[in-house]
Parts: C-alpha cells; structure tokens; sequence
C-alpha cells in the first residue's frame, strides 16, 4: 500500500494561463485529480464509497504557489492522507507540484465523509483502509483559516448561472468549478502575472444546475482579495481568500 502516491505530468496548453505558464486552476484540477486517483488504489474511490453509501466531502481547501512552470514542463505531483484518529470527522490531504526539486505548489484539503443517512461519520466508521501507512508530515503547515466574511450590496461583482458543464458526478457543482469562478474575478493579465501566492476557499452549501449566483468581491490593503459565492435563497455557498505578493 502507498502511503504517497505520485505520478508524472507534462504542462499541456491546457493546463496554461495568458503567458503560457500553470495556472493557479489548473494546480488545483491536478490536486483534484490524483485525489481521485489515489482514493481509488486504496479502494475508497468513488464507486466504492457510493455502493455503501458513503460520499467524500470537500470541506475547505488551500493552494499555495512557490514557482512558475510552463509548457511542456516535466513535473512530479504527490498526495498523500495526513495522520488523523478513528473519531475524527474531519480529516486532511495533502500535495505538493514539483519541476525536480523546485517546489511549485503545495496544497491541502480538509475532507469528511457524508454517511447513507445524510450525515457526517467518523472516519473510523469509513471504508478506508485500517492499515494505512500515514506519513509524518504536511504539505501546508499552517492552520486553514476560517471565514466570517460580510458581503455588502457596494461589494457585488457580478451573477453567475451555474451551467450544465458545472455538474460532477455528485450532481452538484463541481469542486474545481467553484476556483474558476472565483478566479474569474480578475484579468486574464492579472492571473497570468506570477504574483498569486495562495488562493484558500471554504465550501458551505452545495450548488445545482441553473441556480442564479452572486459574486461579491472585497479587495483590502494588506494585499489579499475576499471573494463570496452566495446562492439565490442568501446562504453562503463558498467564500475565499485570494492572496498576492507585495
């Protein structure tokens, strides 16, 4: 059993901003994906999960980016789960985007698991394996931090439907769809220029085809963006941090 599961990618042009390098999106589809990747060698995959009832919750999660890397770059991606007890309901993961040993990203994600009643279960109470290996270590050692963010009228960015192509398999919007609608929120100049360092979102209550949202953006002096996704009946869908460098 693999206790850190890594593979190899090259930067497509799919994966590339405006100026031809990673987008800050795509390290989160690649975090995404190879979650999903090895969820499934250690037998808790989608399917496998779904045929007992359960499903994987991503509660909150973060992207810190160190380094440029550009088309046709060789890169090392790694996840593994980090060290949690059988009573906890929360649990995290974590990665880390590498081009030989320049450090490109490092990522984390705090997960639960919905159980066949709709609620959440501890992780003890799961299908992942008994014997996991887990690593001692994290990729983001720092505290994910926790949103309280007010969203006024003066604050609004725009509305946004969300589109059949949204839609993931939970029947939900997707994880990665909620990053690119926040990104969204800036240039293509701005997002293509290097200088996001951290990009951290929460997500509160899920989204469905057709739902009409609102997108407020907040922009503060100590160089981050405050970003809300609020659904049409006012609850908070998701909130996020979008950090630059000074």
């Amino acid at each position: 059993m693999e206790s850190i599961f890594e593979k190899s990618l090259t930067v497509t042009p799919d994966y590339c901003d405006a100026a031809g390098a990673l987008s800050p999106l795509s390290a989160f589809t690649i975090f995404q994906g190879i979650a999903a990747q090895h969820a499934e060698m250690l037998g808790v995959g989608s399917s496998a999960m779904a045929k007992k009832g359960e499903f994987w919750l991503t509660v909150h999660t973060r992207v810190d980016l160190f380094a440029r890397a550009y088309l046709m770059d060789e890169l090392t991606v790694r996840t593994w789960a980090e060290a949690c007890s059988e009573r906890d309901v929360r649990t995290y993961r974590s990665y880390t985007l590498s081009r030989g040993e320049t450090v490109i990203a490092r990522g984390k994600t705090e997960w639960a698991i919905l159980g066949p009643e709709q609620k959440i279960i501890r992780f003890g109470d799961s299908g992942f394996p008994k014997d996991y290996p887990f690593p001692a270590e994290t990729a983001i050692s720092d505290k994910l931090q926790r949103f309280h963010e007010k969203f006024e009228d003066a604050d609004l960015f725009s509305h946004y439907a969300v589109r059949p192509t949204d839609i993931d398999l939970g029947h939900h919007m997707n994880n990665v769809a909620y990053v690119r609608l926040l990104l969204d929120c800036f240039t293509a100049k701005e997002l293509a220029s290097g200088q996001i360092r951290s990009v951290e979102l929460h997500y509160s209550t899920p989204c469905f085809e057709g739902e009409e949202l609102t997108v407020y953006k907040k922009a503060l002096d100590d160089g981050t963006c405050r970003i809300g996704i609020v659904k049409p009946d006012g609850k908070t869908a998701s909130q996020a941090c979008v950090t630059f460098r000074k």
